[in-house]
């Protein structure tokens, strides 16, 4: 990967966040009106949706009354926001870090099952119901390998108040109240097909182009999701006054935050075709004392959400991401 196209993704998360979320902010602010979606795979990861929106709710299962869905979710931006992972371990040493509060209870509507493959663009887009993009740019030597898709996801989950006031107990955050009526509300999450074209360069996998239509939450009307996002951004780690701001900033119903871990991870708004997204850099030291670079580009446009996940030079990977045709 070369250094030079590499380190203009680089800025450190931590130093500079009030300024950086100041930019970001005003960024989104200037493209409100546009449409921009995660590991990075969180397009298919209804627990990064989950967290975020609720704050770390625990989710047991129970049946939901259709009539009760009054709000919708759909992502339209993304906004990348810096996790700090030593209150992460300290959730986790409390069993209340994310998996233990949702992937052991969540109910599953609907199992997608294993991803299927596929022979061309034009056969995954018949089984996923959309036309699929395919990049009209290939950096030399890199082949299209495989094409999958894994099919429709619906999962439904209810607020449990207690587990989150634990959650806030644990971390010291005595300033905020959990929302007053939000035990026993229930949500429905459905992750549409999911379409990922692997690519190959001297039979080793270099990138991969992953695209979806938008997930959808469906909400209860009356929660009041930038109390429970404020909640969410403290536990991850933002101070009370850069939680605060940005919680009332932004559009709840459209915008999905991406965590990224401060210590390992480089990050920036872009924009790709005139869409607002987020550029991800992660690095991996290896055994031998290298360094292995991997970066990721996430947006949505006209109700579609894409990701280019890899290990190519950034301008090759943004220039893919690009030529989606």
């Amino acid at each position: 990967m070369e250094d030079t196209d590499l380190n203009s993704l680089r800025r450190d998360p931590s130093p500079a966040f009030a300024v950086r979320l100041q930019s970001s902010l005003h960024e989104q602010e200037k493209s409100r009106s546009h449409a921009a979606w995660p590991r990075l795979r969180a397009i298919a990861a209804p627990a990064v949706i989950v967290i975020i929106i609720l704050g770390l709710l625990s989710l047991p299962a129970v049946r939901a009354s259709a009539q009760s869905f009054l709000a919708m979710f759909r992502v339209v931006n993304f906004v990348a926001v810096p996790v700090d992972e030593g209150r992460i371990a300290m959730l986790e040493s409390q069993n209340l870090d994310p998996p233990h509060l949702i992937g052991e209870q969540i109910q599953v509507l609907e199992d997608p099952g294993a991803p299927i493959g596929v022979v061309s663009p034009e056969q995954a887009g018949t089984a996923a119901g959309f036309e699929v993009k395919v990049p009209t740019y290939e950096p030399a030597n890199v082949t299209l390998a495989t094409i999958d898709v894994k099919g429709q996801q619906r999962l439904r989950a209810t607020a449990d108040a207690e587990r989150l006031r634990h959650a806030m107990e644990t971390l010291a955050i005595t300033d905020l109240e959990v929302p007053a009526g939000l035990d026993g509300q229930t949500v429905d999450v459905r992750i549409p097909p999911v379409v990922r074209m692997r690519y190959e360069r001297g039979g080793a996998p270099v990138v991969e182009v992953l695209q979806a239509k938008s997930p959808e939450v469906s909400l209860p009307d009356g929660i009041n999701l930038a109390a429970l996002g404020e909640i969410g951004l403290r536990i991850l780690g933002l101070s009370p006054i850069e939680a605060r701001d940005f919680a009332q900033s932004i559009d709840w119903y459209t915008t999905l935050l991406v965590p990224i871990p401060a210590a390992a991870t480089s990050f920036k708004q872009i924009a790709i075709n005139g869409q607002p997204g987020v550029a991800v850099e992660r690095v991996r030291r290896l055994p031998d004392g290298g360094r292995q670079f991997s970066s990721s580009y996430l947006w949505s446009q006209n109700g579609q959400v894409f990701a280019v996940n890899g290990s190519l030079s950034a301008l090759d990977m943004l220039k893919m991401a690009e030529s989606l045709k």
